[in-house]
């Protein structure tokens, strides 16, 4: 599954599937990002399609909002190692499994570290498409992340706020432009 980002800040944008459907939102405001999920209510007798939060971030803690019992992520290893370029970002999920976004071949790529480390998701950046065709950047779900889309999208946030945007030289970065 992809999930298309409408802008290429993983912190203000709309990620939507290749159909144009918007699927999250993720809004930054002074101090706090929230990532919002946009779903169809069968039970309600609307067309529209209804928001609900699913995860906050901001400068101290992250936030999973799970059927209404919120559980604080908390970083285990990557934050105090400042020279490190390509540092990782490990944390115990809600099923207090370890997790880990870390950059491989300049994307990041969470993994989840049971007996052998699987794959989960993998952020593509986006493409002008002088050389090759061009793309949009997009948030790659694998098979094996279809059950935790939300904690994907939320630890992603997360993740690229702290860790992966706040590099100097990185390409995103918004003061590199």
């Amino acid at each position: 599954m992809e999930l298309c980002l409408r802008h290429n800040d993983p912190t203000q944008t709309l990620l939507m599937t290749p159909d144009g459907i918007v699927m999250y939102q993720v809004s930054t405001a002074p101090g706090q990002t929230t990532i919002s999920r946009f779903e169809n209510h069968a039970q309600r007798l609307s067309t529209g399609r209804v928001s609900c939060v699913v995860g906050e971030v901001d400068s101290s803690r992250l936030r999973l909002h799970d059927n209404d019992l919120p559980i604080d992520i908390v970083m285990l290893s990557g934050a105090e190692d400042i020279e490190n370029v390509d540092r990782p970002w490990t944390f115990n999920g809600p099923d207090d499994k370890p997790y880990t976004w870390q950059i491989l071949f300049r994307s990041p790529v969470l993994f989840v570290s049971d007996n052998a480390p699987v794959p989960l998701a993998r952020y593509r950046q986006a493409k002008l498409g002088i050389v090759s065709r061009s793309r949009r950047a997009f948030l790659e779900i694998f098979p094996a992340g279809i059950n935790v889309i939300d904690f994907i999208v939320v630890t992603f946030v997360s993740y690229a706020k702290h860790h992966w945007l706040n590099e100097p030289y990185h390409e995103s970065n918004p003061s590199t432009i």
